[in-house]
């Protein structure tokens, strides 16, 4: 049994597991390697972990990026290229990959179902060389230079991934719910009522344009204030 346990637990699955001890490097790069495979089919881990080795592509930071540069092919997010820590991943990686193979897992579906990495051991060290004050500052820090160590674990399963649809496939289908609903709005749409011509009017029609004639014929109804008016002028002549 080893000295450290697994951080997470798969029950009911078949898990290829690996784990790594007493490694000399970073695990803050390691764990930003581990963030970015975390996930991912084992055939996209590979070509991850190879663009960075040959420094085509970074690995993003996401924890432990202070004073990190940002990178164009990351979209301006923060990056670097740990060759370090991606080659002694990358065969911890492997192994992990054999023993799943051993289990029976088919490699076609294997996936990246966890990935951590850890602090391990802090050994005091003293500089072989000492340091100016210019640089780093005096006092017992100018002098330390501790050896510190890291582990790392991977688990790997068959996961499914959901296929993607082609563009074209999708634009016809888009295209071709759109001649559905017009065809619907088509049917839904009332016939448009015939006019009738002039000479086909009806009789009543007829009768309802002439009284509204000769309504507007007559004269308005006199108000009592011209009334008065008329008076006082017929008195005066």
């Amino acid at each position: 049994m080893g000295l450290y346990k697994f951080s997470k637990k798969f029950e009911g699955q078949k898990v290829g597991k690996a784990e790594g001890h007493d490694w000399n490097a970073s695990y803050k790069d390691l764990a930003n390697v581990c963030a970015a495979v975390k996930g991912k089919p084992i055939a996209q881990v590979r070509k991850i972990l190879d663009n960075a080795i040959e420094m085509k592509k970074a690995i993003p930071y996401v924890v432990h990026n202070k004073q990190v540069g940002h990178r164009s092919e990351l979209g301006g997010k923060k990056g670097r290229y740990p060759k370090k820590e991606c080659l002694l991943f990358s065969t911890l990686f492997e192994s992990c990959v054999a023993n799943a193979k051993q289990l029976g897992l088919d490699e076609s579906k294997l996936a990246v179902l966890h990935a951590a990495a850890y602090k391990q051991n802090t050994l005091p060290r003293y500089r072989r060389q000492f340091v100016g004050g210019a640089s780093i500052g005096y006092g017992k820090n100018a002098t330390r230079a501790d050896y510190e160590t890291c582990r790392a674990e991977v688990m790997v399963g068959e996961k499914e991934f959901a296929k993607k649809e082609k563009a074209g496939k999708r634009n016809k289908k888009h295209k071709t719910g759109e001649k559905e609903g017009l065809s619907e709005k088509k049917s839904n749409e009332k016939p448009a009522q015939s006019v009738k011509p002039a000479s086909e009017k009806s009789e009543k029609e007829k009768g309802e344009s002439k009284t509204g004639e000769t309504a507007k014929e007559k004269p308005a109804v006199e108000t009592p204030e011209e009334k008065k008016v008329e008076q006082t002028e017929e008195k005066k002549q």
